[in-house]
C-alpha cells in the first residue's frame, strides 16, 4: 500500500466511532462491540480499541469497519 494511500485512510478513520461489518468469521465476536480507530499502519490496517475492560488494541482491515 502507498503513503498516500494510508493518508487517505487515516483521514478518513482515525479518531472515529466504528462497529464492526461481521461478514468474516473472525469477526463475528466483536460485531456488538463498538470501537475508536487510533491509527492505520503500514499495511492499511486498522488499528481499534474496543469500549469495555479489555484495552488491547486490534488490527482490522478497515472495509469491515462502519463509521458511526
Amino acid at each position: 500500500m502507498t503513503t498516500p494511500e494510508i493518508d487517505i485512510l487515516k483521514k478518513k478513520f482515525v479518531g472515529r466511532k466504528v462497529t464492526i461489518d461481521a461478514q468474516r468469521p473472525e469477526l463475528v465476536r466483536m460485531a456488538e462491540l463498538r470501537g475508536k480507530v487510533i491509527t492505520i499502519n503500514c499495511n492499511g490496517g486498522a488499528l481499534v480499541q474496543f469500549e469495555g475492560p479489555d484495552p488491547a488494541w486490534y488490527e482490522i482491515e478497515p472495509e469491515y469497519l462502519i463509521i458511526e
